[in-house]
């Protein structure tokens, strides 16, 4: 829609030219001082080698509007706009503009001009100066408003155009590209001025000793140009510094917590884009939500990893840690001197629009509007990326979510204008091969690790009589004693299965309603497949095979830590779905033992919250045992392998 706006309000500026153009040619053809507006023509194109080119804006400032400024009081609205616009096509076809940039930088500006010159006459009330002797005390007020009518028009039919091609603020880009240029064209008027009283004194042919007056004004600006370009290319490097230097931060951050770095870049990017459309226009409020939208996370620094990264839901206490990273990470950033507020934003990322979040409970307008805009974006872009414990979330079921929760949790203009606005919102971001790299280091450095309980050290929880699925009876116990003995003394020709057999006929002494499934780790230690299942809906489970680190099963793989009662879609996907009946709920336990670990046991049931605690600490009881022995079973056959090994040698 911008660029078909931009279009027609470039076919509209040109067409209105044509048409005034056109009459402008007319009048000059019988205007009574041909010959002298031919080579005051030549004298402003002349002027116009004197151009500078200013790359920061991707524009240019040329002395010779003085001589068109001048061409108005002398000849005329009409003829001024035809030396501008012949001058405009001329220095754009020298630098090889597209024929749309030529036919609008010919026509705006010489609008521009023809709209001012009218408005002098218009309080001057008298002719064009080279036929009217008016004395040069009367032009001084009617050519300041001639010098602002143009400078308002030209600068500010550019800034139309700029904010049509890029969406934002006119008044912005105008305020911070063109507001400055006020001075040079007070100064071409001034010159104008002058030009004027040259010509009235010595003729027009004496507008010559002003050329080089205007050449060493060039030099002169070009030098203080120089000097500003240099300045703002060191500052530029700087920006770029303490920008790739907050994003690297944040690249760590984010590894911690398995998320990658294009997340919060996709943040950042969502995040600035929804400030503009509410009306933030402000430099230093879009600086600092574009900081807080890479940093807002910082506080998880202080956060296990285990928690982090826990598929379904936290218990309270690790709530409670997962709470501190927002003030924790509000209170590292205060100690860096940022020049915008990037530590309120961190601070209130967290809070909901009803008063129910936290750190401090804040509500409505009380939360900055960064950290309103911040949680909506961030919300919306975790929903629809992949996750090791679940998949994606279509856009669609990502913004069900957000209406859910608008007026509640999210302030609802911010809600409603991201649903509205999020499609226009250009986002393509990889993350570098270098990143990737570093990332990938950070991810598979050695993890906080939760000490798992074993049996008879001090402090390890007690077989307990109450127990899910379990008769009550002290049996289960006595079994569980005797298979702790059986394996720790597993030698001879036990093999796997036997291990698998024994263990599965004590959980479902424990669990007997429970389909299991005993994960192993594959050869390359990278997957775990299910290597046995047993109950009802052993088929739905059978053959699932699940990376190291992924779901519920691969996340207790690397965290050694158990999870109860957790969400069996986490980790069977849409097989949760088609067993019969349904699995809902899930209950994972490390099989690990020292420092390796074997596998996961993991049991589904149908209904929620089906396992209690107690059967989870009772499983942690006995895993530690069946790990020793497929260890040793393992080890055994790899001994037993590297001796058939050596014996085909020697017989050879």
């Amino acid at each position: 829609m911008g660029r078909i706006t931009l279009r027609a309000y470039v076919a509209t500026i040109v067409a209105a030219w044509l048409v005034i153009g056109a009459g402008a040619i007319v009048g000059v053809v019988h205007m009574p001082h041909l010959l002298e507006w031919v080579l005051f023509a030549a004298l402003a194109m002349f002027a116009g080698t004197f151009t500078l080119t200013i790359a920061s804006l991707n524009a240019s400032i040329g002395v010779n509007d003085a001589f068109f400024i001048s061409a108005g009081l002398l000849f005329g609205p009409g003829p001024a706009a035809l030396i501008l616009s012949a001058d405009t096509i001329l220095y754009s076809f020298r630098k090889r503009h597209r024929w749309e940039n030529v036919a609008f930088n010919a026509a705006a500006p010489a609008l521009s001009l023809w709209v001012a010159t009218h408005a002098f006459f218009a309080m001057l009330g008298a002719q064009p100066l080279s036929q009217a002797d008016v004395p040069l005390a009367h032009v001084i007020v009617p050519l300041v408003c001639l010098v602002a009518v143009y400078f308002v028009l030209n600068t500010g039919s550019l800034a139309v155009a700029m904010g049509l091609d890029s969406g934002e603020s006119r008044l912005d880009i105008w305020r911070r590209h063109f507001l400055w240029l006020s001075q040079g064209y007070l100064a071409s008027g001034s010159v104008a001025l002058c030009v004027i009283l040259v010509v009235r004194q010595a003729g027009l042919l004496a507008v010559a000793i002003i050329l080089p007056v205007l050449a060493i004004y060039h030099r002169t600006l070009a030098a203080s140009f120089g000097r500003v370009a240099d300045a703002r290319g060191h500052l530029q490097k700087l920006d770029r510094l303490y920008q790739s230097t907050v994003e690297t931060l944040a690249m760590a951050i984010d590894a911690k917590d398995d998320v990658t770095h294009s997340h919060v870049r996709r943040v950042q990017t969502y995040a600035l884009a929804l400030a503009r459309e509410i009306g933030i226009a402000d430099e230093q409020s879009l600086k600092a939500i574009e900081a807080a939208a890479l940093l807002h996370d910082t506080g998880k620094l202080a956060v296990p990893e285990h928690i982090l990264n826990k598929p379904g839901g936290l218990t309270a206490s690790e709530f409670e840690q997962m709470k501190r990273h927002v003030d924790v990470g509000a209170d590292i950033l205060s100690l860096v001197d940022f020049p915008f507020p990037v530590v309120p934003i961190v601070r209130a990322h967290h809070e909901n629009w009803n008063g129910k979040g936290y750190p401090r409970g804040l509500s409505g307008e009380e939360i900055p509007i960064g950290a309103r805009i911040l949680s909506v974006v961030d919300c919306f872009d975790a929903l629809t990326s992949d996750r090791p414990y679940r998949k994606r979330l279509t856009d669609e079921a990502a913004l069900d979510i957000l209406r859910e929760r608008r007026g509640t949790m999210y302030d609802p203009q911010v809600v409603d204008t991201f649903i509205a606005t999020y499609r226009n919102v250009k986002v393509d971001i990889t993350e570098t091969p270098q990143q990737r790299e570093v990332l990938s280091q950070i991810r598979t450095a050695p993890r906080d690790v939760p000490a798992s309980p074993s049996p008879g050290k001090a402090g390890s929880p007690e077989p307990q009589t109450s127990i899910a699925g379990s008769s009550g009876s002290p049996a289960a116990s006595d079994d569980v004693l005797a298979f702790v003995s059986l394996a720790r003394l597993a030698t001879g020709d036990v093999t796997q299965s036997d291990i698998l057999a024994l263990a599965t006929n004590l959980v479902r002494r424990i669990v007997p309603a429970a389909t299991g499934a005993w994960f192993l780790k594959n050869d390359a230690g990278d997957r775990l497949v299910a290597a046995s299942t047993f109950g009802p809906a052993a088929e739905a489970v059978r053959g699932v095979a699940i990376r190291v680190g992924d779901r519920l099963t691969g996340w207790v793989a690397v965290n050694r830590q158990t999870i109860v009662n957790s969400d069996a879609a986490l980790d069977l996907s849409e097989r949760a779905l088609r067993a019969s009946p349904p699995l809902v709920c899930c209950l994972s336990v490390p099989l690990a033992s020292g420092g390796a670990v074997a596998g996961v046991l993991s049991l589904y049931a149908s209904e929620r919250g089906a396992f209690s605690e107690d059967a989870g600490r009772l499983l942690e009881m006995v895993a530690p045992q069946i790990a020793e022995a497929l260890v040793a079973v393992a080890q055994r056959g790899a001994a037993g392998r590297s001796s058939a090994d050596l014996r085909l040698v020697s017989s050879r």
